[in-house]
């Protein structure tokens, strides 16, 4: 972590095993990415969890994956962002005043670039909170995802509200709170210790016990575990 925030892999708690490896394997060069029709990566699940920091942290990794010697053994859980950031991300916060058109014309005009300043030679497009497109929206993302310059990164907390179009055009990762609460410890242990305080001064149990009550969102549990600690 840089500052409490995520810069790796490594950073994230994943409710299914299996997507944090293929996104391991993605950045470990060893899964193509575009690849087969597949352009875009959605995070999907509860509040919180990470979905939109991870949508927006993965154009980097990937940059510093592809960044790195062929010959060197790539551990993709642990490759870190670059800071500060260089790498050029368009942003749609998205919502219903965000029209086809914007989405269509910015994907359109970028996508007749070659991007040479990246490591993928592609562009990077973020939609936060996607399903809060419209339904003509999302159609133009859907229609624009086939383009041979461009990678998609996204987040929903209502996965059945995304267009299935988009959806066979994505790995999809869940992101819910995980069953095993122990990993939630360490986590606690370094917000403790960035925000200056006796890492001893909170309890396993109690640390325990806020993740439960957190039900995987990050910004709730990080929060908790620093007003526990000045109540001590």
């Amino acid at each position: 972590m840089f500052n409490n925030e995520p810069n790796q892999l490594d950073d994230f708690l994943f409710s299914n095993p299996a997507d944090r490896r293929l996104l391991e394997l993605l950045l470990e060069r060893r899964l193509p990415h575009p690849s087969s029709g597949v352009s875009g990566i959605l995070m999907h699940g509860q509040w919180g969890t990470g979905k939109s920091t991870l949508a927006k942290l993965l154009p980097q990794l990937i940059e510093q994956s592809l960044a790195q010697e062929i010959k060197i053994p790539i551990k993709g859980g642990s490759i870190q962002a670059e800071y500060p950031n260089s790498t050029d991300i368009k942003l749609f916060e998205c919502g219903g005043s965000t029209s086809s058109f914007e989405i269509f014309k910015v994907i359109e005009s970028l996508d007749a670039v070659m991007p040479i300043w990246h490591n993928s030679k592609h562009h990077y497009f973020v939609f936060d909170e996607v399903d809060r497109l419209t339904d003509s929206a999302q159609k133009a993302l859907r229609s624009r995802m086939d383009k041979a310059r461009c990678m998609f990164f996204m987040s929903t907390n209502y996965l059945n509200k995304i267009d299935r179009g988009i959806l066979d055009r994505c790995h999809c990762i869940e992101m819910n709170q995980i069953a095993d609460l122990s990993a939630y410890v360490p986590l606690g242990r370094t917000v403790l210790a960035e925000f200056d305080v006796d890492t001893s001064a909170v309890t396993n149990e109690r640390l325990l016990a806020l993740a439960k009550i957190s039900k995987g969102s990050m910004r709730i549990y990080k929060n908790a575990v620093k007003l526990e600690a000045l109540r001590q």
